[in-house]
């Protein structure tokens, strides 16, 4: 089976990806979801990662933008149906998400294991599904120890973790100040 790095760019996805490559194992592509909203400091950081690994990470985007997803998208199922736009993301509906997971998923297919980088502390957040895999519980690395490892390899996302506990995109209700 094919096995794919689904990196956000973050700490924890970094680090899972930087020591899968120490570990020798099967990577067959590293893929990133691009909604055009990061940080700019994310897109340097996923350069100068791609430099680092001598290898290409693969970007998808959504089909249209955030923000006509945001303000124009009218719904068309549910009890939200005809509604015009999904509004800023939130703790309960992070419509987001979902729309990244199954582009991600569609661009992998069926028979592929997907690695994702939730850590030791997050364990609620794995469903383990047949095709995902999380490397950094069966590891039992911490968010701290993540960040520390990527940071003794240089990378420090021009200083975002100094300022946020989460690099997520810009809106994210996750990656705000606390």
């Amino acid at each position: 089976m094919k096995q794919i790095v689904s990196l956000s760019g973050g700490k924890d996805s970094t680090a899972m990806l930087l020591m899968m490559l120490e570990r020798g194992e099967q990577i067959d592509d590293i893929v990133f979801f691009d909604w055009g909203v990061e940080y700019p400091e994310m897109y340097e950081h996923l350069l100068k990662l791609e430099e680092h690994i001598q290898r290409p990470i693969t970007r998808l985007y959504p089909k249209y933008s955030f923000a006509y997803y945001r303000n124009e998208y009218v719904l068309v199922k549910g009890e939200h149906k005809g509604q015009i736009g999904y509004g800023l993301p939130h703790a309960k509906a992070r419509w987001c998400t979902g729309i990244k997971r199954n582009a991600i998923g569609k661009y992998v297919g069926r028979r592929t294991i997907q690695c994702i980088g939730y850590c030791s502390q997050e364990t609620r957040r794995a469903t383990y599904p047949s095709y995902h895999r999380y490397p950094l519980l069966e590891w039992r690395v911490h968010s701290t120890q993540a960040l520390e490892y990527c940071r003794s390899r240089g990378f420090d996302w021009g200083g975002l973790y100094k300022i946020y506990p989460r690099v997520s995109c810009r809106c994210c209700p996750f990656s705000r100040k606390y």
